[in-house]
């Protein structure tokens, strides 16, 4: 537990960060007047959102064939249709924000006023906000012990709604979804690993931790050193 504790980091990003550039895509196409509705916005990057293996190369398929990766959205229960029209290429904008935010495609939506995710500070280290997901996996196990680095890369689980995304029948080649383009990154930096979804990334993690609590005595105090308890602020 101790050796695996000290390679834990954070990255100051997540569903935001999708939510944000969705937003964006939406005003360029001109539905500025749907941003305010947040729940709106979540709804469209989770339809049309999609991960691309590399995304130089979806964005020229998309561009190449435009009219099979149109992005058409409508939204449930009203008269509203959102359409990208030759501009679905973006939909892949979505998916890759959350893994690679760093892409200089990503540049000129910083510039113009959209948040670009904060750097973490762990003790003396600086973690970019915009690190890719394979880089900072990367980066945790080389804070581990030597020998036990190889073993952490042959199964890396994927928890949380950031890495539920689906990828439609007859996308394949273009597009991925979350254990397969961390795969990618990781192989782009030499490593080999095995990375695997829970079954329900969305709710998993509140799952283990309501198992977690049934478990843990109701006089079993926050403690620093063990990162374990019930920390009570009142």
């Amino acid at each position: 537990r101790y050796p695996i504790r000290g390679g834990i980091i954070s990255l100051n990003r997540g569903g935001a960060e999708a939510n944000a550039i969705t937003a964006e895509i939406l005003k360029d196409n001109g539905y500025g007047d749907l941003i305010p509705e947040e729940r709106l916005v979540r709804m469209v990057k989770e339809s049309i959102g999609l991960i691309p293996r590399d995304l130089d190369k979806a964005i020229k398929a998309a561009r190449d064939d435009k009219e099979k990766y149109r992005a058409v959205f409508k939204v449930p229960g009203t008269t509203i249709s959102i359409d990208l029209g030759e501009n679905s290429w973006m939909r892949f904008l979505i998916g890759e924000i959350v893994f690679n935010p760093e892409h200089e495609i990503f540049e000129s939506y910083y510039k113009r006023g959209m948040p670009r995710p904060r750097d973490t500070i762990i003790g003396d280290e600086k973690i970019p906000g915009t690190i890719t997901i394979g880089e900072a996996i990367a980066r945790s196990a080389s804070r581990t012990p030597l020998e036990l680095q190889p073993h952490l890369y042959k199964k890396i689980i994927l928890s949380g709604g950031n890495f539920a995304w689906k990828v439609p029948p007859g996308f394949e080649n273009t597009a991925c979804n979350a254990a397969e383009k961390v795969t990618i990154q990781l192989a782009d930096l030499g490593l080999n690993a095995q990375v695997e979804l829970t079954k329900d990334p969305e709710f998993s993690v509140w799952k283990g931790a309501i198992v977690y609590s049934l478990a843990v005595p109701d006089d079993y105090e926050w403690s620093w050193d063990r990162l374990e308890g019930w920390y009570k602020l009142h």
